[in-house]
């Protein structure tokens, strides 16, 4: 089994996009993706964008509160090229949505306007820098 990667608003209750928004913007953005609707009442998810239904899946989840956003089957890169998406799915700059492993390994804030590159770039690795001590308003 690969790494999920999440994009994440943390303790900060803040919502990265609702369900319809999710949904519409990505049909526009992958027109030929499959989504899938999931009962909230049984599942922590609410809705899939499926990519590549036909071969090797990447599987895009909303999670019912819309303060989580993960990507599963994806390499680095393209989760990298979705995390930018995901982050112009809310524009607003005191909004401050991570890109990280199921993990927790390392991270990436989400800037407005942040590029994939950007992204790969700023990286920051939890092994070298402890990100409960050097980010306390985000994870305490």
């Amino acid at each position: 089994m690969g790494v999920n990667y999440l994009c994440s608003t943390l303790n900060s209750g803040r919502v990265i996009a609702d369900t319809d928004t999710f949904l519409s913007e990505g049909k526009r953005r992958w027109p030929d993706c499959k989504v899938v609707l999931m009962d909230s009442d049984k599942f922590k998810t609410d809705a899939d964008i499926v990519l590549d239904p036909d071969g090797a899946s990447t599987i895009i989840s909303h999670f019912s509160d819309g303060q989580l956003i993960s990507v599963d089957g994806a390499e680095f890169e393209e989760a990298a090229d979705i995390a930018v998406w995901v982050r112009s799915l809310n524009p607003d700059p005191s909004l401050v949505p991570w890109f990280t492993t199921d993990n927790f390994d390392g991270h990436t804030v989400l800037t407005p306007g942040i590029t994939s590159q950007q992204v790969i770039d700023q990286w920051v690795d939890h092994r070298e820098h402890d990100p409960y001590a050097e980010y306390p308003e985000y994870l305490s």
